[in-house]
């Protein structure tokens, strides 16, 4: 809603760091509604600006220590997924699940798989 009263500008400079930021959170509950509200946004500024904004520091997670990040990187990937250009699956989230598939956690390997399907 913020995103659409406020504009882009306003919404890139002080609102999406803050949200980039929740992907992080200890709590799983509000790393999903990050990812939620991530989905939203792709009707609000389109696919090229969830690239450029979002994806990549969504996709830097699949480094982190902490596995629990490291899914919040799969389950991103699998709630925005289907709704960006096939392009993205090739060029972003295939290297990414194909780095994942070999993470010394199951519970990860395991996700790896879900978010293919």
């Amino acid at each position: 809603m913020l995103a659409k009263q406020l504009g882009e500008n306003f919404y890139v400079e002080k609102i999406n760091p803050i949200c980039v930021g929740l992907i992080k959170d200890p709590i799983f509950t509000i790393r999903d509604t990050a990812l939620k509200n991530f989905t939203a946004l792709i009707a609000i500024f389109g696919a090229p600006w969830i690239q450029h904004n979002i994806l990549p520091s969504l996709m830097a997670c699949k480094d982190e220590h902490n596995y629990l990040h490291r899914l919040t990187c799969l389950f991103g990937i699998a709630k925005l997924g289907p709704q960006l250009p096939i392009e993205v699956t090739r060029k972003v989230f295939v290297p990414v699940l194909l780095h994942m598939h070999t993470d010394k956690v199951a519970n990860v390997r395991m996700n790896v798989a879900k978010a293919i399907n």
